[in-house]
């Protein structure tokens, strides 16, 4: 759920955390799913297990961001997420900065990125 993004934690921090604790996923599962090793996977979670000792909000369900558009290590997790807000669910880059907590400098960089390595 997109209310995830707002928690101060990396992009991958949340994703992982998300597949561990709500989805109940397995280490190994979520290094297949993220295509990364299992011991980033292994390290990330316990990392924002320390950062972050709340559970997630996953109060807001109006967007759901598909796990699988992390699996191309080409782009980086917030290029993917803000691709997938903009390209697939046609949302304005203010309206992504709101829910992904971040400044809409940011949104654009990392939208016109995502383009330049396409």
């Amino acid at each position: 759920p997109i209310s995830a993004f707002k928690a101060k934690l990396s992009g991958l921090e949340i994703i992982i955390k998300y597949l561990k604790e709500a989805e109940k996923k397995s280490f190994k599962e979520i290094s297949k799913i993220l295509n990364r090793k299992l011991s980033t996977i292994y390290n990330t979670y316990n990392k924002s297990k320390i950062k972050f000792k709340k559970n997630l909000d996953l109060s807001d369900t109006s967007i759901k961001i598909p796990y699988n558009i992390f699996a191309n290590r080409k782009y980086s997790i917030l290029e993917s997420i803000v691709f997938y807000l903009k390209d697939k669910q046609k949302l304005s880059l203010i309206k992504i900065s709101l829910m992904l907590n971040k400044s809409y400098s940011t949104i654009k960089t990392v939208h016109r990125r995502y383009k330049i390595k396409k």
